[in-house]
């Protein structure tokens, strides 16, 4: 059997298992000394902890801990500000060299509106390649090519 996870172990020592599931914990911890030493470590710590005294916090520190927080998401830092601008400055700088580059390629080039128009229809683009197999079946299948 494999190892217990440590919130098995921890749910054991609360005493939230069913019976079932206690009732296999309980073997595997008899036969396994690693997770019987989570065992007795968690039940150190638990044990500490309820020896532990209880201090209460000043009057008005819940209060001013929240007053600060607010106060801190109100605040935005400088850096913030200044990533934002170079995120927008950087996008823009792309944006004109793409421009640009695209400017230089196409100066010899003079662009005629049907060249516009042909390059953007579909029919530039053939589903069936000339020599692949898919021409090769429609060429076969055309009412003009039976034998």
């Amino acid at each position: 059997m494999k190892c217990l996870k440590s919130e098995t172990i921890s749910t054991y020592l609360d005493d939230e298992l069913e019976e079932k599931d206690r009732i296999s914990v309980e073997t595997h911890i008899k036969s396994c000394a690693k997770c019987a030493g989570v065992l007795e470590e968690m039940r150190s710590l638990r044990t500490a902890f309820e020896s532990a005294e209880y201090y209460r916090a000043p009057l008005g520190f819940q209060a001013r801990v929240l007053a600060r927080t607010a106060a801190l998401d109100k605040k935005k830092s400088p850096w913030f500000v200044f990533a934002r601008f170079a995120e927008v400055a950087v996008l823009l700088a792309i944006m004109t060299v793409g421009i640009l580059a695209g400017r230089f390629v196409m100066k010899d080039r003079a662009v005629q509106p049907e060249n516009i128009t042909s390059s953007l229809s579909l029919d530039l683009f053939d589903a069936t390649p000339p020599g692949s197999l898919g021409n090769a079946y429609l060429a076969m299948t055309e009412v003009g090519n039976e034998k």
